[in-house]
């Protein structure tokens, strides 16, 4: 029997319907003459480029091609030539989420929902202390305007032309479709997405004088967004996760939901998603788009980073370890860009700011543990007798010397559903260095009527599933 193992996480409320997991792994479809029609690969690691104060980082821009970080309460550029330096800019940027920046071309604007602040190579890093700016969650840049919401409110507002230090008293805008508070402005291809509690509109550059933004004919959503961070934006569209707790690509005033029900139940239990936020990378033609509930516990094992791929439409997990090997319940990805031909990663535990490698499996020198857990297998509530279970990896891929020169793969069984695996954790070796011959087998598996398959991979080696393989015979019941 082939085992189409674990190319996407649908754990179901109700796990004996699935509880199929993919953890830090992600799936890739093959052309029609490979060996297998769905490969499962490990996620990438990070490597560190620079360090930028004690962090976390919690928002990175590009300007003039300089990178600029927040890292705790300062402003950091990191450049990248010859060798990468962090040269702190000022401060103090008040809080610890993740925030908002964008540019106008010359000046570099960050609102954290309390103020706003600015900073441009000749006036340096300074607070916007105009009476008229308000309190703002998002900005967004459109035709040298920056852009806001006005927190707590259902109103925008705007820059002066060019002068992110100016503002006027007039120059606000009600979002009117209905009366609910805007979250977030968003700028899609020069559309100014304004993203409300409930509701949302689509607005772009009219030419009036006074307040030059105004509603698109038609361009209004009866969906709201969850939290002012929860977007995110690739391949031509914005995606974000709704009031209604669905993950959505949002085209023009299209609506089309990506998330899966398993995911949406989850979701629905989680009692803080205020700070939920969205970003995006891309990794070896996947591009990824990652939502993050960062202060929501979750069990053990669990996680709140939940990660879809526009490419093949499947979610998958993503996790975090200390160097304990002990779970930290979020990815610790915190913000993405791509820069300096890489791309980085901002970290959420320190002032860390690294890019992604696929040689390298782990996070910031912390491991990264892969788990892969199955459909489930049953034949209409008859026996099942499993006398072996082949896992096609790629092997071959131990380390020269340290821990993964004998990488391992553990094997664990669950016999109802996927609620409780077993305690016996028989391992196989992927193979020391070059030996590609390597086979994984664990066989006199025992009868149960239904059958889950769970491995996970801690050694920092290559992680690349090809199929799963299992002799089993079908008894009377």
């Amino acid at each position: 029997m082939i085992i189409p193992f674990a190319t996407s996480s649908y754990r179901h409320d109700s796990l004996p319907i699935s509880a199929q997991r993919a953890l830090n792994l992600y799936a890739e479809r093959q052309p029609q003459d490979a060996k297998t029609p769905v490969s499962v690969h490990g996620s990438p690691g990070i490597v560190t480029l620079a360090t930028a104060g004690e962090g976390p980082i919690r928002g990175r821009h590009v300007l003039g091609g300089l990178l600029y970080v927040v890292s705790g309460p300062w402003l950091y550029s990191i450049t990248n030539d010859p060798t990468p330096v962090a040269t702190r800019l000022g401060g103090q940027i008040s809080g610890s989420a993740v925030l908002s920046m964008a540019d106008n071309g010359s000046e570099l604007v960050i609102v954290n929902g309390t103020n706003g602040y600015i900073y441009d190579t000749t006036s340096g890093f300074r607070i916007i202390t105009d009476a008229d700016f308000h309190a703002a969650n998002t900005v967004a840049d459109l035709d040298s305007f920056f852009l806001f919401d006005r927190t707590g409110t259902n109103q925008i507002f705007r820059s002066d032309l060019l002068d992110g230090t100016s503002y006027d008293s007039t120059a606000f805008a009600t979002k009117e479709s209905k009366s609910d508070n805007v979250q977030a402005v968003i700028n899609v291809k020069q559309i100014a997405y304004v993203l409300g509690v409930v509701s949302s509109e689509l607005w772009a550059n009219a030419g009036a004088a006074n307040f030059p933004f105004q509603r698109l004919p038609g361009g209004t959503l009866d969906r709201g967004i969850i939290a002012p961070h929860a977007t995110a934006q690739e391949d031509q569209a914005l995606f974000m996760v709704g009031d209604d707790r669905i993950a959505y690509r949002i085209s023009g005033t299209q609506l089309t939901r990506i998330s899966t029900h398993a995911i949406e139940q989850t979701w629905q239990k989680y009692s803080m998603v205020s700070n939920c936020f969205g970003l995006t990378y891309s990794f070896n033609g996947h591009k990824f788009v990652v939502f993050t509930f960062p202060t929501q516990q979750v069990a053990l094992g669990d996680t709140t980073t939940w990660v879809y791929d526009i490419s093949t439409q499947l979610w998958h997990e993503k996790l975090s370890y200390d160097l304990n090997g002990t779970p930290l319940g979020r990815w610790r990805g915190n913000c993405a860009i791509a820069a300096y031909n890489k791309v980085l990663i901002g970290d959420s535990l320190s002032g860390k700011v690294g890019y992604l490698d696929g040689t390298v499996h782990t996070e910031f020198g912390d491991p990264i543990y892969a788990e892969a857990v199955s459909p489930p297998i049953h034949s209409n509530m008859k026996r099942l007798f499993c006398s072996s279970f082949q896992l096609d990896m790629e092997t071959g891929v131990g380390l020269s010397s340290g821990q993964g020169s004998d990488p391992q793969v553990m094997l664990q069984i669950s016999e109802d559903g996927g609620r409780t695996f077993s305690d016996q954790q028989p391992w196989s070796s992927l193979g020391s260095m070059g030996a590609y011959l390597t086979q994984l087998f664990w066989d006199r598996l025992g009868s149960a009527y239904e059958f889950v398959f769970k491995i996970t991979i801690s050694d920092p080696v290559k992680r690349t599933i090809k199929a799963a393989h299992a002799e089993i015979k079908v008894g009377m019941g």
